[in-house]
């Protein structure tokens, strides 16, 4: 789902990158980096996080987007990797082959799904036996998903449970998990990794 001008200008905001870095790397240190040479950012947003992975790590890095101008942007004022790509997806039918991505790094992307479960299901599909998946975002209470789902349709609206269920049916794994927010919107930081 495309956001609002309103939207964009809180979710670009460098120390809103650099908040998302530092979640990063607290996920990185519990992983093995070493089986990490392929990198899929979905919602990459304008690319301050993939261009840190890019020339923080060196991985080959795909920032994505399902934003035309957000790609955009991204290409005109982040720096140039010649192993960092930015491009439009859609996070529900990634154009990616099936294994061929080592990490997916998702931060505040979820709630902008509608069809968030169908992500969850292309994630596992192209990430790696052993992969990882870093997903930071919020959920919402179940009374609330079950007041606005009706009505509804350009949000993922999701309760933790259904995170959890949908995570352990596409075949993850908790390595690490911390909810950071609490309250009716509270935000949750899941290290996984696929079977």
């Amino acid at each position: 789902m495309k956001m609002t001008r309103f939207e964009k200008r809180f979710v670009n905001r460098k120390k809103k990158s650099q908040k998302n870095i530092e979640i990063l790397e607290s996920s990185l240190k519990i992983i093995d980096l070493a089986k990490i040479k392929t990198v899929l950012e979905l919602g990459c947003g304008i690319g301050f996080v993939s261009s840190y992975l890019a020339e923080t790590y060196k991985f080959k890095v795909y920032g994505t987007d399902y934003d035309l101008e957000q790609i955009q942007i991204a290409n005109n004022i982040q720096p140039k990797f010649k192993h960092l790509y930015y491009r439009v997806e859609d996070a529900t039918k990634l154009t990616f082959d099936d294994s061929s991505i080592d990490l997916v790094l998702s931060q505040n992307v979820f709630h902008h799904i509608p069809k968030w479960k169908d992500a969850v299901k292309d994630i596992s599909r192209v990430l790696c036996s052993g992969g990882y998946f870093l997903w930071f975002d919020l959920t919402f209470p179940n009374i609330i998903k079950n007041i606005f789902l009706p009505f509804v349709k350009n949000y993922g609206l999701y309760t933790i449970d259904d995170i959890k269920i949908a995570f352990k049916i596409y075949g993850f794994n908790k390595i690490s998990y911390e909810r950071i927010a609490h309250g009716p919107f509270s935000q949750h930081h899941y290290v996984l990794q696929k079977n």
